[in-house]
């Protein structure tokens, strides 16, 4: 015999099949109610599960379980609320979610996703989450994984599809530091001796001394130039040229050459020109109006341009810089190390980490601290040695 309650406090009983079970009446959308239903193995058991929902019913908490799986989930995520984000960002949440969610967690429904599923899910993906099979995630890649399954989920909560965030819980590895490469005073002045005359002389020379980052630099057309050789020259960066993957499967290239909004809001930015590098870029500009008109080109806009007139390819530029490298005998360093190489150089002259962070597009002058504390370390030891004169 069961116990029953009052209308709307449910009640439990014993079943045909000799299991405990407790009803709850709960109320729908069309304002008629239905049956939920909670099981035990004993009585109490049961009267506890039941109790808990009742609870959350009066609270106004209570959320009823989704049926839905995680990658179900995250593709309908995709499609209604990933339409305003960067190119690049959507296709890398494209490639968690079918690449590593997919067939591991996705299959689980989200009601039943735990901080300690989530927990294995990372842990096993640090350890061999790479498609190819050799080797596991980097913590950088980790992170990134795990910030777009929070915001995900917690899309899902927002909907009161689940009422809490499973991944809240989770520990992620520390963050490793990664080697700053930059060229030193030296080496620097042997680069620039090197591209004196070369055709990448002025994209190197850009990177140089306005921190730009490749795409960036790519990406950089001249109606965001202004040169006055009288006054002051700068840059503005409101868009990137990146190489991306092609999601047309049926296309017979794998990649496309696609135009992107800067990184983040703090990368558009307004970047200062030094005169001799304005002056360097008017006369580049010249010689390049008068290279197209001989060959036919089209006006693209791009500052930078390729042989044949056409926007640059991020690969050929990082092949092409290598060769000038290793042809000179300089320290093979990426493109991205021109970067790293101007705010070093900002810092070893004097200027201040807020200025930096800012002409580099930093989200904080803290992020640029923690990035090039290398150079702040060494300066701060020469800086306070200069006390010495006073003992």
């Amino acid at each position: 015999m069961g116990t029953r309650r009052g209308n709307n406090e449910g009640c439990v009983y014993k079943d045909k099949q000799g299991h405990w079970r407790g009803v709850v009446s709960l109320p729908s959308s069309d304002g008629k109610y239905k049956k939920k239903c909670v099981y035990g193995r004993t009585r109490k058991e049961a009267t506890d599960k039941m109790n808990e929902i009742l609870i959350q019913l009066r609270t106004n908490s209570y959320i009823e379980p989704c049926k839905m799986t995680l990658y179900e989930w995250l593709c309908t995520w995709l499609n209604e609320y990933c339409n305003d984000i960067r190119m690049t960002t959507k296709i890398n949440y494209e490639t968690y979610t079918h690449q590593h969610i997919k067939d591991t967690i996705g299959g689980y429904k989200l009601c039943d996703l735990s901080p300690m599923v989530i927990q294995q899910f990372y842990n096993e993906k640090a350890k061999n989450g790479k498609v190819s099979g050799k080797g596991g995630l980097s913590p950088k890649t980790l992170r990134n994984l795990h910030n777009f399954l929070h915001k995900a989920l917690n899309q899902a909560v927002f909907l009161e599809m689940i009422a809490k965030n499973p991944t809240e819980s989770t520990v992620l590895p520390k963050r490793q530091k990664v080697e700053m490469r930059y060229f030193t005073v030296d080496e620097q002045k042997q680069l620039q001796a090197a591209i004196k005359g070369h055709r990448l002389e002025m994209p190197i020379l850009i990177a140089l001394y306005t921190g730009i980052r490749q795409g960036e630099l790519l990406g950089l057309t001249w109606d965001n130039v202004h040169i006055d050789l009288q006054g002051q020259s700068y840059i503005n960066i409101v868009q990137t040229l990146n190489r991306i993957q092609n999601k047309d499967k049926s296309s017979p290239t794998r990649t496309l050459l696609v135009i992107n909004e800067p990184k983040t809001k703090h990368s558009i930015r307004t970047i200062p020109l030094l005169p001799d590098i304005a002056k360097h870029l008017a006369e580049y500009k010249e010689e390049q109006a008068i290279i197209r008109a001989e060959n036919g080109f089209p006006d693209n806009g791009f500052v930078f341009t390729s042989t044949v007139g056409t926007p640059v390819d991020p690969r050929c530029l990082q092949r092409d810089f290598k060769k000038i490298l290793v042809k000179n005998g300089i320290r093979v360093i990426n493109v991205h190390g021109l970067r790293h190489t101007f705010a070093t150089r900002a810092l070893e002259s004097g200027m201040s980490v807020k200025t930096l962070s800012k002409i580099l597009g930093h989200s904080s002058v803290g992020f640029t601290l923690d990035t090039y504390a290398h150079v702040t370390e060494r300066l701060k030891i020469a800086e306070i040695s200069g006390m010495q004169n006073f003992l």
